[in-house]
């Protein structure tokens, strides 16, 4: 470098210049980067996705639905029910709500059950209320069914009122062991305290309650709601149904999460345990408030009791039942020193970092970086005789192997998957094993076609 070019970068007008032209360069990149991005800000994200499998044509292969939720703002989302139709040569067809007859369906999400036991699938959407649609087609081989609105099931009385939940799930299974299906309704995802802030409006806090079947009892499709006010607020993400304490009748694991609404953090998990007859009232035991995303039972050590994996805004934990058969027991769960941490590079820590930054101070959502799962599952993907886990993150879905004792170890095999896609586990050939659904509501899906061994093969239509 000669002197005269020595002397003049050290001149105070060239060095601010410099300078100000390094700050400018950043902010440009950082403005650039966010508006490469408002195509996805304003079309997706963030997401609630839910899944599940059901025959939806009685043809005998097996179908999803899928229930999508965008929140564009705190009180402000947008929905739709999605069907993928199985065509039963490894292809899916999607039918989207209200363009055919054969999914009339709109709401935030879907519950799928045969309700009146008559062979075929009957739907319960939520969209401000809940409502049953039962299908008229029996089992009528390749057709999905003419459906018929019954009343309403509508929430409990409380709150002056309305329900308004946008994003909860609908769980069936037979709460009061009369052998027809029932409900669990849970809310999500508003805190108890119902005021937004700024605007001096009212909205509903998330309620959840059940609904029990009582055709049997009347002979037409009606039936009753058991309140549960002590749930009156809590956001629950997801819920599983299963015996937890070994007498017989069905609980339910609540993955509770933090509220959209409101300053309040997020609440333990929580156990409920059934009365026999479809009453619900919350365990003693503190359980994390990890901020949960979504839940699933199995028993991964063998006991034969079930456990639980829960998914969590920064990954997942593990739930060991180690209750007893006894009278009036209530389940015991240690958590797990199994670890579930996720695999962050460099760049993924500084996506995260950036995104943080990008939520904090313009208000705008971008995913990159995160590690909250999405979704969890608990199924035997090897045919070893133990269940696996299967993960679904922001940017990610992996598998971790059961070693036989509930010790999981993470697998080589990784899955495409975004936030705005609905992941699930079922056999979608009809060969014995387990295959990987994932669908969007834009019209494209994946599906990993599982060799028996936990080897899996993708097919991209």
């Amino acid at each position: 470098m000669s002197q005269s070019e020595i002397s003049l970068f050290s001149s105070p007008v060239v060095r601010k210049g410099v300078i100000f032209a390094g700050i400018f360069a950043l902010l440009s990149c950082f403005l650039l980067c966010i508006w490469f991005n408002l195509g996805y800000i304003e079309t997706k994200g963030p997401f609630k996705n839910w899944a599940q499998v059901a025959d939806w044509e009685a043809d005998g292969d097996l179908d999803v639905i899928i229930s999508h939720t965008r929140w564009e703002k705190i009180d402000l989302s947008w929905a739709g029910i999605g069907i993928w139709v199985n065509q039963g040569n490894r292809l899916f067809e999607l039918v989207r709500n209200q363009e055919t007859e054969r999914n009339p369906f709109t709401g935030f999400t879907a519950g799928a059950e045969d309700v009146d036991q008559d062979g075929d699938i009957d739907i319960f959407t939520q969209d401000f209320a809940i409502r049953l649609w039962i299908n008229q087609s029996g089992l009528q081989a390749g057709q999905a069914g003419t459906f018929l609105s019954s009343c309403g099931i509508n929430s409990p009385p409380g709150y002056d009122k309305g329900y308004r939940d946008m994003g909860g799930t609908i769980s069936t299974g037979d709460l009061n062991g009369d052998g027809w299906m029932d409900v669990f309704v849970a809310g999500c995802c508003y805190g108890i305290d119902p005021w937004k802030a700024g605007d001096g409006s009212f909205n509903a806090p998330s309620l959840s309650w059940v609904w029990i079947n009582d055709y049997k009892l009347n002979h037409f499709y009606t039936g009753h709601v058991i309140p549960l006010d002590f749930l009156d607020g809590r956001p629950i993400r997801q819920a599983a149904l299963g015996d937890l304490d070994e007498d017989g009748d069905l609980d339910v694991f609540a993955a509770v999460g933090k509220p959209t609404m409101g300053t309040i953090p997020s609440w333990n998990d929580l156990i409920l345990l059934n009365d026999g007859k479809g009453g619900l009232t919350a365990s003693d035991q503190t359980l994390g408030n990890m901020d949960s995303t979504s839940v699933a039972l199995g028993d991964v050590n063998g006991d034969c009791r079930l456990d639980a994996l829960v998914g969590t805004n920064t990954g997942a934990s593990l739930w060991i039942n180690q209750s007893k058969s006894t009278e009036n027991s209530e389940p015991i769960f240690f958590p797990s020193e199994q670890s579930f941490e996720a695999i962050q590079t460099v760049k993924t820590k500084l996506q995260a970092e950036f995104s943080t930054a990008a939520e904090k101070l313009l208000g705008i959502y971008l995913p990159y970086g995160s590690i909250r799962t999405q979704a969890v599952f608990l199924v035997d993907l090897d045919e070893d005789g133990d269940l696996d886990a299967l993960l679904a993150r922001v940017w990610g879905a992996e598998i971790w192997w059961n070693n036989g004792q509930g010790v999981f170890s993470r697998s080589d095999v990784r899955f495409k998957y975004r936030e705005d896609t609905g992941v699930t586990v079922a056999d979608f050939d009809g060969d014995g094993d387990q295959d990987i659904f994932t669908g969007r509501n834009e019209g494209d899906y994946q599906v990993w076609w599982n060799d028996g061994r936990g080897i899996f093969a993708d097919n991209n239509p």
